[in-house]
């Protein structure tokens, strides 16, 4: 007759919730080494080498020559524990070998916990990284925010740039780890890698290592179930995020809402890529203008003789830029097509006189006063000047714009 459910009996429970009758038993191993502490498992490790060869080198010090030191004993249990089995050294007595039995038994499965603890270490980190959820310790990378159709085209552009121009990419973005897995696998040639987070708050770019990164790109967010209906005002909270942390990080954004630039501006964003709108350029150019769609479409490219920027070289500065063009491209470098120039804004510095006028000096005091910087004021500002004109001077910091040519690090 079967027992009802009532007549079962059950196992009893302590006060604090415990199996004690019917539970299985924990091992003793388990519950005196337990496997996630590495520390407290090396130490057990080394205490066992020296009982042993210590218990071993007192049994066996009157029985023959081969353990007349201690350190002989200490030889033969790391021996015996790392399973060498040299057997240059043995013991001779029933008691010595039955120590060896003993050591041979806890060395086997004392480093069995040792290999399957360093195991799950790596397989645990494996894991997080891949979910992204570890910090990141790298230096001059670059870190993507957000993440939406345009994603896998940056890659592509990051891919296709020559080796000695890549650096790791660290995406942070609120993706399932496996998309990030297929990511990783379309392109093996770039090192990436993922944090998952809100990527408006400075702790998860923190985890990016943003504050030792090269370059940040903020793209219109449509991960994690996000919509583009607030995409810019988080991309402007990233880039105030990411200018908090690393002032000096240059930023890049596309945004979704031509209003959102000014607000961009704000949060020292450097260059600003409003959605769609060299889509519409070259839509209305091939209107009327056959082939200016396909000249534009090969300048962006990364296969072709794209546009890019070299500095001019020292011999180059206050020449015209005529002459500037003609060098480069009698030195094979590339046809010159415009100058990146710092320009200096007028600053209330410049407006107030040198004199000791006692309205001016009292204008410049009060300014003092209210902490704001004259100097900065009028610190200066990047320009981008397509043909500039033949008698246009190269001056100090001006970059060149390039297209085709050698491209090869600095003229």
């Amino acid at each position: 007759m079967r027992p009802s459910p009532v007549d079962v009996p059950k196992p009893r429970r302590s006060r604090r919730g415990g199996r004690i009758r019917g539970a299985q038993p924990r091992h003793v191993i388990s519950r005196l080494l337990p496997r996630g502490d590495l520390p407290r498992l090396a130490l057990a490790a080394a205490g066992l080498v020296a009982a042993f060869g210590l218990a071993v080198w007192i049994i066996e010090r009157r029985s023959g020559d081969m353990f007349r030191r201690a350190f002989d004993g200490l030889w033969w249990a790391v021996v015996t524990f790392a399973t060498v089995g040299y057997g240059d050294k043995a013991p001779q007595t029933d008691a010595g070998k039955a120590l060896g039995i003993a050591m041979i038994v806890s060395g086997v499965v004392l480093s069995s916990l040792i290999s399957g603890t360093i195991a799950a270490i790596f397989v645990d980190r494996r894991i997080k990284e891949g979910k992204g959820l570890r910090d990141i310790h790298l230096d001059g990378h670059r870190a993507v925010l957000g993440w939406n159709r345009d994603g896998s085209r940056l890659l592509s552009g990051f891919d296709a740039a020559p080796q000695e121009d890549r650096a790791p990419v660290v995406l942070v973005n609120m993706m399932e780890p496996e998309a990030f897995d297929a990511l990783r696998a379309s392109f093996p040639g770039l090192e990436l890698r993922f944090v998952r987070g809100d990527f408006t708050q400075e702790a998860t770019l923190r985890k990016a290592a943003l504050a030792s990164a090269a370059s940040v790109i903020i793209l219109p967010d449509e991960s994690g179930g996000a919509t583009l209906a607030n995409a810019d005002e988080r991309a402007i909270l990233a880039a105030l995020a990411a200018k908090s942390i690393n002032p000096d990080l240059r930023v890049s954004a596309q945004v979704a809402r031509p209003e959102s630039e000014q607000h961009l501006r704000r949060a020292r964003v450097d260059e600003i890529i409003l959605e769609g709108e060299l889509s519409s350029f070259m839509l209305a150019a091939g209107a009327s203008e056959l082939g200016v769609p396909r000249a534009v479409r090969s300048l962006l490219s990364w296969g072709g003789p794209r546009i890019r920027q070299a500095p001019f070289p020292a011999a180059l500065r206050g020449r015209s830029y005529a002459e500037a063009s003609a060098w480069f491209l009698k030195e094979g470098k590339g046809c010159l097509v415009g100058v990146l120039s710092r320009e200096k804004r007028v600053s209330f510095d410049d407006i107030l006189s040198d004199d000791s006028s006692a309205i001016d000096a009292f204008i410049k005091r009060k300014f003092r006063e209210a902490d704001i910087d004259l100097e900065a004021e009028g610190s200066g500002e990047e320009r981008v000047r397509l043909d500039p004109g033949a008698a246009y001077a190269i001056a100090d910091g001006d970059l060149a714009f390039l297209v085709g040519g050698s491209g090869g690090g600095t003229p």
